[in-house]
């Protein structure tokens, strides 16, 4: 039987992942890596010092002198940004909300990320969980595509505004699909799910079903 088990979640804004995720890892005891929130901090830190998406030089310094590092509380693994850590509302900010997607493409920042995301296999291991979920974009392509499961949540942009409308966020969810139109997403192997017409219970089953088939084997 498998003893740790890493588990890949992509998609666009507001398809469900962040609370998929978190419920599979209340049930299986794995630590929740939201690379959303990785972004947002290296954006919200990169604002508050005057630094624009535009601007190549400062970002690169940036970049550069900057230390990341990792505050696990319960089951959430969240980043440290100079041992500086961030509390949810400070990154659901409407300022980043807005801005948070153009930062996030930046090929540089993408590359600082990348092996620390990576790095979030090894805090679960060490830290006693049996697994790691990790959930945002490009992460069944780029980030873990070796993962022992890979899956895509998908709903139709309507359905994704009146979610974030619904938790008073206003996400630019039309902003960001065309930021996202640009991102290649790896289909073999990829199981992929709708949450526009199964619940959160339903995908969790859906998922479970799959993590179920590796732990009896």
């Amino acid at each position: 039987m498998q003893d740790f088990i890493t588990v890949a979640i992509d998609g666009a804004a507001a398809s469900g992942k962040t609370s998929t995720a978190l419920r599979i890892a209340d049930k299986y005891k794995f630590l929740v890596a939201s690379t959303g929130s990785y972004y947002r901090a290296i954006a919200l830190e990169m604002m508050t010092a005057g630094i624009g998406s535009d601007n190549v030089s400062e970002i690169q310094h940036f970049l550069g002198k900057i230390v990341l590092g990792t505050k696990i509380t319960g089951n959430i693994s969240n980043i440290t940004v100079d041992g500086k850590s961030f509390e949810e509302k400070e990154l659901r900010t409407q300022e980043v909300n807005k801005n948070v997607a153009f930062y996030a493409t930046i090929p540089m920042i993408r590359q600082r990320l990348l092996p620390y995301q990576r790095s979030q296999i090894n805090e679960a291991h060490v830290n006693g969980f049996r697994g790691v979920i990790m959930e945002g974009r490009d992460i069944t392509s780029t980030i873990l595509p070796d993962a022992d499961l890979r899956f895509f949540l998908e709903a139709g942009a309507q359905e994704r505004l009146s979610r974030r409308e619904n938790d008073w966020e206003h996400d630019y969810i039309a902003e960001r699909d065309q930021i996202d139109v640009r991102r290649t997403i790896r289909q073999d192997g990829v199981h992929k799910i709708d949450t526009g017409i199964n619940n959160l219970d339903v995908v969790v089953a859906m998922i479970s079903a799959e993590i179920d088939k590796i732990l009896s084997t």
